[in-house]
């Protein structure tokens, strides 16, 4: 019942509204490339020496820019699913519905042990942010604006607004972080054709560590763009 409804929901989508996903879509996956950019420096400085049989630059084209990049497109596509389904009731049936596809692409259950202690608990946060990700999209796909920035200010209209919004989401970030930082035994090695590198799992949380500082400042560099500061 729920995938005819989803069918018919997407149909029934107005030319705005379509536009708009497409908008939403296109400005996920640029700020997912900047952020790619980011670690592929990074591995460069972090990996150097580690990766005796295979370059960084080959390590990270094999490794993030495919199925890293793939995996979170993925999470991108289901979650504007989700968006388009939602009639401010059916939450709980749409996360069930979706969270098995949403799940099998998350790159935390991904690079972590799914025996150890903690995955439960990773797993449970990630389900979580998906409760969290379906209004606000919803709200940027019936917004009005000819660009993704317009979407929105007219969606959340303040800059507080638009904190208020990102700072839900860094909620999720935090957790998984502060749960990694206290199991960093259940980080697992990064695996390309069915070879575990040996990186520590240090090495990959002070990656994650820092690729999620510096996602914090480029938030804080897209609010001054949507809303300057003689504006805000």
């Amino acid at each position: 019942m729920l995938a005819e409804r989803g069918m018919i929901l997407m149909e029934s989508l107005t030319d705005d509204e379509r536009r708009n996903i497409y908008l939403i879509k296109r400005e996920f996956i640029r700020e997912l490339d900047h952020g790619l950019g980011k670690i592929k420096k990074l591995i460069s400085r972090e990996y150097s020496g580690l990766l005796t049989n295979i370059p960084s630059n080959i390590f990270y084209y094999m490794y993030f820019r495919g199925g890293v990049r793939n995996n979170v497109i993925n999470q991108i596509k289901i979650s504007l699913k989700m968006a388009i389904e939602y009639d401010g009731t059916n939450l709980d049936q749409l996360v069930e519905k979706y969270k098995a596809e949403y799940l099998k692409n998350d790159l935390i259950s991904l690079h972590c042990k799914a025996d150890h202690p903690i995955f439960a608990e990773l797993q449970e946060i990630t389900v979580n942010n998906m409760y969290s990700r379906v209004p606000i999209l919803q709200a940027l796909i019936h917004a009005r604006g000819n660009t993704y920035d317009d979407l929105v200010k007219y969606a959340f209209t303040t800059k507080d607004a638009v904190r208020h919004v990102l700072e839900i989401q860094l909620i999720f970030i935090d957790q998984w972080i502060e749960l990694l930082g206290k199991n960093k035994d259940a980080i697992r090695p990064p695996n390309i054709i069915n070879v575990e590198l040996p990186i520590s799992a240090d090495t990959i949380f002070k990656i994650i560590v820092e690729t999620y500082d510096y996602g914090l400042a480029r938030l804080e560099q897209k609010l001054d763009k949507f809303f300057p500061p003689a504006m805000a």
